[in-house]
């Protein structure tokens, strides 16, 4: 029989590889149900056994063994680089769809993560290109029509993150708010989420923000540095700013970079200062997420013990219109997540079907009930999908996006834009909970792999785009003249499939697993190293309460 401290250790694992995805889905209950299934490992007096046998399991698999077998030292580290979806020892488990879980969130944010990083592939040689919507006579490329633009457009996958982000925080409150006499267990599991989501969210960036200095550090922005200081308009696009260099040597450079990551986890969630993310422009939605996760924090405590009825159907939508209506629209994001979760635990309670024969004719009426449905949110969905298309520009001269822009009059176009993307990914959301279909697509282990890496991704991206696929695009079009507009194209796709997409999907895979996962087994287990021992959690009556 194993003992506690193989099973904490082989808890760890799982957490690593399922639940590695907690800085953008807040998923709690797998630590609990392991401490509620283990109440001995909290009660022993002195240092808890789990700490004991979590810090010699540490200490037993970090141990670096300098005098004993170099070859298997390194035989080791090379297996480790090796992608885990080709890698022979993988341990990559992939859940089949089964209707009313939550995987399919996995997924859709997988693939909003790929068409993020997509986008900031193009968006620095395109120009003004891709920002216009179809127009059969000014720019009639089938690229620019609706729902097939966001296959590169970045912005409205954003706004699909936050949405996923809310639902994902308030769906274990949520059921707890469902349960009689859950209310300490509810206050517990949003104390433990505000004192863990900062963590979840900055640590991983620290490794990013030391990566991205080491490389700057060590010349990697030089090449393309030089070449735009001469030549402003050497790409056509956006260019994204580099961070400062340090002429002290690579000290110096650490220095820069305490001094700037100081301004982005602290200086802009905190105090709210400005920041304007040099190293790396990608992670400006690392501070707007935990200043938005902890107001939703707030208004769950806050009407958690509200009736159902008036919480979900009248403080959610008031709180989203008063937010949208002073074009606040980040925060509506989160609580449409939010109103989303309370639909979705409600559904998982649904009534039986009818089983004899009298019932025939309440068959018929609930299948067509359904059908109607799935035809109603099928339309919701590519409503959502339309929304989101919205485009960057010249959205006001064209069929069907100039209604919209005439509806909010007279405000800005980049309000118009952000509104209508906030408005699309809130409704896409929503439908895709009446649409299994759909949702059983999204749990393919394709999306599922994209889905769990995709902080990582979100994270990678940036600082091989600037460095490796600058330097390639740059020398690929030096051999042609700058109207051949095709040929340019033609290497910005030939960059991305044989340059830029295996080195970040790469580089994703090993962040993952190299410093992704270690911080949220490092976040769960340092919270329980401080929690206050009266709080301890125990097994009662099949429920999980504060002694």
């Amino acid at each position: 029989m194993a003992g506690p401290e193989s099973a904490y250790m082989g808890r760890l694992e799982v957490a690593g590889r399922r639940y590695s995805q907690d800085t953008l889905l807040d998923s709690d209950s797998d630590l609990d149900t392991h401490l509620t299934e283990n109440p001995s490992l909290l009660e022993k007096s002195g240092a808890p056994q789990w700490v004991e046998a979590t810090y010699n399991g540490v200490r037993k698999h970090v141990r670096i063994p300098y005098c004993s077998n170099p070859t298997k030292l390194i035989k080791n580290a090379l297996y480790f680089l090796v992608p885990s979806y080709l890698a022979s020892h993988t341990n990559l488990e992939f859940k089949k769809y089964q209707p009313g879980s939550t995987e399919w969130l996995d997924g859709l944010r997988g693939i909003a993560a790929f068409f993020v990083f997509v986008y900031h592939h193009v968006v620095a040689y395109t120009g003004e290109e891709h920002d216009y919507a179809w127009d059969p006579k000014r720019h009639p490329h089938w690229i620019h029509l609706p729902i097939l633009r966001l296959f590169y457009s970045g912005t409205p996958m954003v706004k699909i993150f936050f949405v996923i982000s809310g639902f994902a925080l308030t769906s274990k409150p949520v059921k707890l708010m469902r349960k009689p006499g859950s209310q300490g267990t509810l206050m517990k599991t949003l104390a433990s989420s505000i004192f863990r989501r900062y963590q979840r969210l900055f640590l991983p960036c620290t490794a990013v923000f030391f990566m991205i200095h080491c490389l700057r550090a060590w010349g990697a922005f030089d090449w393309f540095e030089v070449r735009h200081l001469k030549d402003p308009k050497i790409l056509p696009g956006d260019i994204e700013k580099y961070p400062a260099k340090s002429p002290d040597g690579f000290l110096g450079q650490m220095g820069v970079m305490l001094a700037e990551y100081w301004l982005f986890a602290i200086g802009s969630p905190i105090m709210h200062a400005k920041y304007d993310f040099e190293t790396d422009k990608h992670m400006w939605t690392i501070p707007t997420e935990y200043v938005q996760s902890m107001a939703l924090f707030l208004l769950v405590a806050m009407v958690a013990h509200l009736r159902r009825g008036f919480r979900v159907y009248f403080v959610i939508p008031a709180c989203y219109l008063f937010w949208s209506y002073y074009k606040k629209y980040d925060y509506p994001l989160f609580l449409c997540g939010y109103f989303c979760a309370e639909i979705h635990a409600a559904m998982e309670t649904s009534s039986p079907l009818p089983t004899s024969n009298q019932d025939i004719d309440e068959k018929q009426v609930r299948s067509f009930k359904k059908t109607l449905r799935t035809i109603f949110f099928s339309f919701m969905f590519f409503i959502g999908l339309w929304f989101l298309s919205f485009p960057t520009r010249d959205g006001d001269k064209t069929w069907g996006y100039m209604t919209l822009c005439q509806i909010m009059n007279p405000n800005g176009y980049f309000t118009k834009r952000v509104a209508y993307h906030s408005f699309g990914a809130s409704i896409l959301v929503w439908s895709l909970l009446y649409l299994p279909r759909i949702q059983a697509y999204l749990t393919l282990p394709l999306f599922q792999y994209l889905g769990r890496i995709s902080f990582s991704l979100y994270l990678m991206h940036g600082a091989v785009i600037r460095t490796l696929g600058h330097r390639l695009v740059l020398e690929g079009w030096s051999h042609y003249e700058p109207d051949a507009y095709g040929s340019r194209m033609f290497i910005i796709v030939m960059v991305f499939l044989f340059a830029v997409f295996p080195l970040v999907m790469w580089m994703s895979d090993v962040f993952w697993r190299l410093v992704e996962a270690p911080c949220t087994n490092f976040v769960r287990w340092s919270e329980q190293l401080v929690v206050s021992k009266d709080e301890g959690v125990k097994e009662q009556s099949g429920q999980i309460k504060t002694a």
